[in-house]
């Protein structure tokens, strides 16, 4: 038996697929991905935790005032999300799926303001058709099935 992919807070349950949410690295939960309703009866409150999160319609969000405050105190502050509708999550991202520098999207505050592809880090990524949130970036998936 597996665990299970989702660990829900404070009993709310899992998104239903299509909910839209936002996605973040859990700074006390090394290897998990907070997700926040953006829409429904729980809007704006985390629902869980999970090490994969796949999401479609993605957009990046940086908090400028957020990464100032980064950078003055050099301390680590959630201020980067990815937005997206939910559709899974996972222990680990889907077999089909190799992280490799051109479909890694990252975010740095200390190198740039922006989420990046590890291969072009000096040019912003805002939207991705299709991405998994997993380890330190969310990985492209360029799969059309």
């Amino acid at each position: 038996m597996t665990a299970p992919s989702f660990t829900p807070f404070r009993g709310r349950p899992e998104p239903v697929i299509g909910d839209r949410i936002r996605v973040y690295r859990n700074l006390n939960q090394p290897g998990m991905y907070s997700i926040r309703a953006l829409t429904g009866q729980n809007k704006g409150k985390v629902l869980g935790y999970a090490p994969a999160v796949g999401l479609t319609n993605v957009t990046f969000r940086v908090s400028e005032r957020g990464r100032q405050t980064v950078l003055a105190k050099r301390e680590r502050h959630v201020h980067a999300f990815a937005e997206g509708d939910y559709a899974s999550t996972a222990s680990t991202i889907p077999e089909h799926l190799r992280a490799t520098t051109q479909n890694i999207v990252t975010y740095r505050p200390y190198q740039s303001g922006h989420f990046f592809r590890l291969a072009e880090p000096d040019t912003p990524v805002t939207h991705l058709p299709t991405a998994w949130a997993w380890g330190s970036g969310l990985i492209e998936d360029n799969r059309s099935d």
